[in-house]
Order: C-alpha cells, then structure tokens, then sequence
C-alpha cells in the first residue's frame, strides 16, 4: 500500500511532468478509462498556467497573434514549471525564455515587450512601501546631505528596451494601429513604478537614468553629483541632481 505522501508525490509528478506512474493507484472505473480522468488534472492544471500568461502579457499576445502566441505558450510550459506558490510569479521568467529559445530570440521585440509588461504588473503588485515625501528631506540637516542614500520604491523597475516596445504597447492599450516594430541604435531608457496607486512609465535621459542606477546600488548624495558633473559638467551638477531627485520623489519612485 502506497502511503499518503508517495500517493500526493506521484500525483503532483503526473500533473506536472506528464510521469503515468501514478495510473497504478487509480481504481478503473466502469464509465472512462484512467488515462482520461487523470488527463482531466493535467489539461486542467496546463489551462491555469495559460490563464496566468494570458493575464500577464495581454500585449504580448496581440503582438505575436493567436497562432504565434500559443506557439510560445506551449514551449513555456513545456520548458517551465510553477516554483513558487503564487500565479502571479509564474511568468516572471518568461522574458528570459523568450531571449534564450529560438524562434523567439530572433525578435528582440518580444522579449522587450515581456519585460515590460512584466514591470508593469509588478508595479501594481508590488510591496506597499511608504514613499519617500519632500517633507521628510526637511528634517535632513545640511551637513548630512553628502552622505544621505536614497532607496528605490519596492514597485519601481528600470529597463532598457532595445525595441519600440513602449509605443507598440501605447498604441495597443489606445486600440490603434501599433508602429512597425523598430530595433533603435540607443535603447530606450523607460522607469516603471506605482503612483497614486496606478502603473505608470516614461523614458529617461542617460543622465537621468545613469543616475537612477548608481542610487539604486547605494551612491549617496554627493557620489551622485560627482557623476552628474563628470557627465554633463560641474556648472550646475547639483541643481540637475536636485531636480532629479525631486521629480522622482513627486512620482514615489523613493522609499521613505
């Protein structure tokens, strides 16, 4: 007699790799055949990770179309199994999958859009982190602004897109024609993050953007303004740094 635990192991293995050892525990039946009430599991734990996909990367599928879509979900479920007890985490790595697996590495168009989309999903479910406010730099008195360290909103992703896929995803949410697709010489430098409780994205300039990465690695204050200088002069190395910071603040993109 196979114990409890061997019995719910051989089930999860035959749900999740196809593995039909478990077809020896199942009692036959007089109105279908094992290999039926078993296969009911499996399509039914297969059309929950479509569903899950098809939540996450809407765009991602007008994009391929349906034929093309359903192509790249079967070779993602094929190629990747559930790791973490929540849905929403399962197509985390699709963007990944989709730069390392022919056909679809051979359109960086999808793997940008997947990225993207995937940041915009985890903008609405990210952490709720109290953002960081105008008011609370008040209290930072002026001695201790050279070494003071910013630290990301939990809903903020920084991406370089080497496509369209922005204006493509823009034109697909505003139900009009998309662009053609357009790999760019400069990657699109685009901040996702949460404000007011909503998605929301833009692109940055290098300057901005090479200094959004530098705060997240923990560059304090004055490390920022010896970057800004160096990259766009000292004349007013500080005021752009300033203004950064204020409109990154403005869009809670800071932790408090």
């Amino acid at each position: 007699m196979v114990g409890l635990k061997e019995l719910q192991e051989s089930f999860q293995r035959a749900v999740l790799t196809g593995d039909s050892k478990i077809l020896d525990e199942i009692s036959p039946s007089d109105r279908e055949k094992r290999e039926v009430l078993l296969g009911v599991y499996q399509n039914a734990y297969r059309l929950n990770l479509i569903e899950f996909l098809d939540n996450e990367y809407e765009k991602l599928g007008l994009l391929l179309g349906d034929d093309g879509y359903a192509e790249m979900v079967q070779a993602y479920i094929a190629n990747t199994l559930p790791d973490t007890p929540n849905a929403r985490d399962y197509g985390r790595k699709l963007p990944e999958f989709l730069r390392e697996h022919a056909p679809f590495s051979d359109a960086r168009i999808l793997g940008d859009m997947a990225d993207f989309e995937r940041a915009l999903n985890h903008a609405f479910d990210a952490a709720n982190d109290q953002p960081l406010t105008l008011e609370d730099l008040a209290s930072v008195p002026p001695e201790g602004w050279p070494d003071k360290i910013f630290a990301p909103h939990a809903s903020v992703t920084r991406l370089d897109l080497k496509t369209n896929a922005q204006g493509i995803w823009q034109a697909f949410e505003n139900e009009i024609a998309p662009p053609a697709i357009n790999d760019g010489e400069e990657p699109d430098r685009v901040i996702v993050y949460r404000q007011d409780l909503r998605s929301m994205f833009r692109s940055m300039v290098y300057e901005e953007a090479m200094l959004w990465d530098e705060l997240v690695k923990g560059v304090n204050f004055a490390g920022l303004n010896e970057l800004s200088a160096t990259y766009g002069g000292e004349e007013e190395a500080a005021i752009r740094v300033a203004g950064y910071l204020k409109g990154w603040i403005e869009c809670e993109m800071l932790r408090a």
